[in-house]
């Protein structure tokens, strides 16, 4: 067994210049994330521009299949990419990078087999998955192509993050994005010059673009490798050999711990597969509605709302990955003070980040939701009412994330998993109950019910276990809850005054929203400046001199 002395041991001498690579490469990982996560969101304005008044039911079909297709990419991949990069990580240090090519061929062998088996059932049970909806069925075989080569090309991108290429990694996200987007909006165009109501066959371009996207992304890969290939020989052949590992039993062991923490970060896609299965069945139980009528419906909170919020969701994400390293640290060390210390420190930071950015997200659903899908719903009210509660439900699904990283970063894996499995739970029970009274809206509050129980449940664990409860930090709460008490109230007045003199057309729309986040924005950091509330997170992006005075978190 490698223990820490070893690998100390092992570490080059130019430690400086390593330092300035890692830091190279945290910075193009982070940009590669960035620029993906902010074309993942903007397509969709071009895109509902060149659907058209159909692009609420073509959004919502469009949604139906990824999620499913969400399902099957965390089936085959199965967190294996993730544990192959810390792996080699850990065996590169040690100057064994001749387990870190083992590991590389396994990884791809099992990327190999596990795509090709999720893709083979996804084709074969592509009807059964569609369940009555046959304009599904086509979507979803435009997609077995992307889920047999994905997992290779995750493979790929763990290989390459493990051994420190992040620019490399990054620039075959940002391929495989630009490559999918432009395929989505070209195919899409095509399909509706030719026949201007045929918005099944543009979703079903739209979607196949994944695939379009994911073999220019490992081309790009592939090629990054061949160009790395002497070197990575080369550390190879230098390799100590004082270490003996079974590649296959390192990737299936480290499983153990990936898997649960795969499951749980699949938490909205599970929800969602809930949503998909019930809602059609409850409201074709208790109302007369049209398919068609039933995908706008469906599409308005679980594609388009959905979409929107996942702009704000990925900041309680991002929170929980930073604390994960730290708290593990501190829990392998049996350090019960700093682990009290950083929970505090990390619910303080959501709670800002959060409150805040959702709250705001409120107070804008209007000129938010215009500006991404224009004015084609026919009930454009009912989207924007479905966005403000998604805003909300996101602020429990972002505590949820948080919590439950903390528990899984404190070794308690089972615990994520059960309160997981328990809001789903709640989430089944409640939901037709509340369709039936609210319809659409019943089950974004059904899935609010399950999220909030799942943060008791992983609150009231961590509470009893490291004696760290979320009144402990009821001062900043409350300076919190009044900023975006008050980030709302000015950012909705200013959309109320603006709305009386600008016409409800996407390009107006964005003067609207971008001067109410500015004035919201301006409000929130002045309140919390005054509060003292966060500064750890304010001095990120405030220069120094303006938090002067300011207390400590």
């Amino acid at each position: 067994m490698i223990n820490i002395n070893q690998q100390s041991a092992a570490r080059d001498t130019g430690s400086e210049s390593i330092e300035k690579q890692l830091v190279k490469g945290s910075a193009w990982l982070t940009f590669g994330n960035l620029f993906s996560r902010v074309l993942g969101a903007l397509y969709i304005i071009p895109w509902t521009i060149i659907v058209g008044k159909y692009s609420t039911e073509a959004n919502g079909l469009f949604n139906m299949g990824y999620t499913i297709y969400a399902m099957f990419l965390m089936v085959a991949t199965a967190g294996i990419p993730t544990a192959i990069s810390s792996l080699i990580a850990h065996y590169n240090a040690i100057h064994e990078a001749q387990i870190s090519m083992k590991l590389l061929w396994q990884g791809l062998k099992v990327g190999l087999l596990t795509g090709l088996a999720s893709a083979v059932i996804l084709a074969v049970f592509a009807p059964l998955l569609a369940a009555g909806h046959a304009s599904l069925t086509p979507v979803l075989w435009s997609l077995v192509p992307s889920v047999f080569i994905f997992p290779i090309l995750s493979m790929f991108r763990g290989f390459f993050q493990g051994n420190q290429m992040m620019k490399e990694s990054a620039i075959s996200q940002i391929i495989e994005q630009v490559a999918r987007i432009v395929y989505m909006l070209a195919g899409t165009y095509i399909v509706l010059k030719a026949n201007s109501v045929n918005w099944h066959g543009a979703v079903i371009q739209s979607t196949f673009a994944a695939f379009i996207g994911a073999i220019l992304g490992l081309a790009y890969l592939l090629y990054a490798f061949s160009v790395n290939r002497s070197r990575f020989m080369t550390n190879a052949k230098k390799s100590q050999h004082k270490v003996h590992a079974n590649a296959k039993e390192l990737v299936y062991g480290i499983l153990k711990k990936a898997v649960p923490f795969v499951i749980v970060a699949s938490a909205v896609t599970f929800y969602q597969l809930i949503d998909q299965y019930s809602f059609f069945l409850a409201m074709d139980r208790f109302f007369a509605f049209s398919d068609q009528q039933l995908i706008v419906q469906f599409a308005r909170f679980n594609a388009n709302a959905n979409k929107l919020v996942m702009i704000i969701v990925p900041i309680a994400i991002a929170i929980a990955e930073t604390s994960l390293p730290m708290l593990s640290n501190a829990y392998a060390n049996h350090d019960w003070p700093s682990i009290r210390k950083q929970i505090k420190n990390i619910y303080r930071l959501f709670f800002v980040a959060m409150f805040v950015s959702a709250f705001g997200l409120y107070a804008v659903a209007l000129p938010m939701y215009t500006v991404f899908y224009g004015t084609s719903d026919p009930n454009l009210t009912a989207g924007v009412q479905l966005l403000q509660i998604s805003a909300i439900v996101a602020i429990f699904y972002g505590f949820f994330t948080v919590l439950s990283f903390i528990v899984q970063g404190l070794g308690n894996a089972r615990i994520a998993l059960r309160s997981l499995g328990y809001g789903m739970l709640l989430k089944i029970v409640f939901q037709v109950p509340m369709i039936f009274l609210l319809q659409a809206e019943g089950a974004m509050l059904s899935t609010l019910v399950g999220f909030l129980f799942s943060c008791w449940y992983l609150a009231h664990d961590i509470s009893q276990d490291y004696q760290v409860a979320v009144s402990d930090t009821k001062n900043d709460l409350l300076k919190t809850n009044l900023t975006a008490i008050a980030v709302l109230l000015s950012a909705w007045a200013t959309t109320q005054i603006l709305e009386n003199f600008v016409p409800l057309t996407r390009l107006a729309q964005i003067f609207v929203l971008l001067v109410a986040v500015i004035v919201g924005a301006f409000v929130g950091i002045i309140l919390l400046m005054k509060f003292n509330v966060a500064n750890d997170l304010l001095r990120r992006f405030i220069p120094a001199r303006f938090l002067k005075g300011a207390k400590n978190d």
